[in-house]
């Protein structure tokens, strides 16, 4: 099985970052080594620096670089949000991407709301032909490990992209009893959101510093047996995306707002790190 790096976009493009544009990062992200990028369509509601759909996806072919494509959905209603569903994944299916991941759905389902929508999310996919993954993400269907138990039971085919740090954040605690979910994850995974988390928020101030050793050594457990899964079930390409943010996410000074770390730099050595040890 290969492992893929991918790079986030997020908090990687536009105002406060290096990079005002994609146009000027991506020969950049080429050069360092990684493999593709991660863009959301959201992007562009906050950041000019993204161009049009056909524009970006051919800086992507430009610099020889894969491209993931996140889709978001807002309404409340099953109804309309899976007609803003079925919109936006067609217009990601577009891009061609290696796959879509979906911060789709709300947590606030009833069990027949959920099963309805994967139902039509996996009729879309279908349609589509291309691989549509699940984010296990806070606000969504997935987000906690209970009852995506359920779901991947009822959902033999549906395709996960594992960020566990919602799951720490959502149960605050590093989860204990819970490595049946996080294998049966392994067997389903498109991608592993690596960021490490804690039991009071989502990402750790900085990976690297000490007194984060415990969250990232079980956080590092956890990636090592979901990559053991895939490739024991058969995975020929998993996509690995060291997804650290910026604020509110990223840690800054107080009153000044200023971040504590390099974003660009806490991503790229935590994709050296990984991939020695995945």
């Amino acid at each position: 099985m290969e492992l893929s790096f991918y790079k986030t976009l997020w908090g990687a493009v536009g105002g406060g970052t290096p990079y005002a544009t994609f146009r000027e990062a991506a020969p950049v992200i080429a050069a360092e080594g990684w493999k593709g990028v991660v863009f959301a369509q959201v992007a562009r509601a906050f950041d000019p620096g993204f161009p049009p759909d056909d524009e970006l996806t051919s800086i992507c072919a430009d610099h020889g670089l894969g491209l993931v494509v996140t889709v978001h959905t807002w309404r409340s209603a099953l109804d309309d949000l899976l007609a803003e569903f079925r919109t936006n994944l067609s217009a990601a299916a577009a891009m061609n991407p290696h796959h879509i991941v979906c911060q789709t759905g709300r947590d606030s389902f009833d069990d027949a709301e959920r099963s309805e929508f994967f139902t039509q999310a996996l009729a879309m996919e279908r349609d589509l032909g291309v691989v549509v993954a699940h984010e296990t993400h806070r606000g969504r269907p997935l987000f906690n490990p209970w009852v995506t138990r359920r779901v991947l039971a009822e959902f033999p085919d549906l395709h996960v992209v594992l960020d566990a740090s919602h799951w720490v954040t959502v149960a605050e605690r590093l989860l204990s009893s819970e490595d049946d979910v996080l294998r049966a994850c392994g067997r389903r995974c498109a991608q592993i959101d690596a960021r490490v988390g804690h039991e009071e928020g989502p990402q750790v101030p900085d990976p690297s510093a000490p007194e984060w050793g415990r969250q990232v050594a079980v956080f590092t457990h956890w990636w090592q047996m979901v990559v053991a899964e895939a490739a024991a079930a058969g995975t020929e390409e998993l996509i690995v995306v060291p997804e650290y943010g910026p604020p509110p996410y990223q840690q800054v000074t107080l009153r000044t707002g200023v971040p504590t770390t390099d974003l660009w730099a806490t991503c790229l050595a935590e994709r050296d790190r990984l991939s020695n040890i995945l």
